[in-house]
């Protein structure tokens, strides 16, 4: 028998969403596809760690803009079919908004920059996912002045979360997040115990077809 004929490189081709192959998830968790995602949860503080007062819970939703930047057969060990850790990066861009319901303050709005790992199995429905990021808020909670928990209007917020994606087309998926979020001013105001929270989220992501493809090849 022959043997097969390698491309010229000697390495596989990266999947696209025009590649011939049935594994959905792998047509569309693939290098520079983009994404649009809408998250909605809430997050309870204090949660056991740091801070224990005072309470400071809020309803936060979520809107982010990722985009893929490498496909999970494109680099390292992980490359291999059979790894557990195969998968790939995303870097995403989120707003948020949140209307805090207890104790103080009454909503705050920002900005966030994330980097996720989506966790791909050739043949899987579910892609599991961790992340983590920073950003900054701007929130009128600094306005009570009987707590030491918030003291600025603008307020940094360092966090971690991970999640579950779930296939429902070749274009999305509904999405369920466990998260930890950190708020605090970094000591630019006199005021800055901080809060640690953590809570869930769930939503929904669409995936556009890659804009970068032409012909159905990078």
């Amino acid at each position: 028998m022959p043997k097969e004929v390698l491309s010229s490189t000697n390495a596989p081709a990266r999947l696209s969403p025009m590649s011939d192959t049935d594994d959905a998830v792998s047509k569309i968790f693939v290098e520079d596809r983009i994404t649009l995602e809408f998250m909605a949860g809430a997050m309870f503080s204090p949660c056991g760690l740091g801070p224990t007062a005072p309470v400071f819970n809020y309803q936060q939703n979520n809107i982010r803009l990722g985009w893929m930047l490498d496909s999970p057969n494109s680099w390292g060990p992980c490359a291999d079919l059979d790894s557990p850790l195969r998968g790939n990066f995303e870097a995403i861009f989120e707003t948020t908004g949140s209307y805090i319901w207890h104790s103080f303050g009454t909503y705050m709005v920002g900005i966030t920059g994330l980097v996720r790992y989506n966790f791909v199995q050739p043949g899987w429905i579910v892609v599991p996912y961790v992340q983590g990021g920073a950003g900054i808020v701007y929130t009128n909670a600094r306005n009570w002045s009987n707590q030491d928990a918030i003291g600025g209007n603008w307020e940094f917020t360092p966090q971690f979360s991970g999640g579950l994606k779930f296939l429902i087309t070749d274009n999305f998926t509904f999405n369920i997040e466990g998260a930890f979020q950190h708020i605090s001013n970094a000591n630019t105001s006199a005021r800055n115990e901080g809060v640690n929270a953590y809570g869930g989220f769930a939503g929904f992501t669409y995936y556009f077809d890659d804009l970068w493809l032409q012909d159905g090849r990078h």
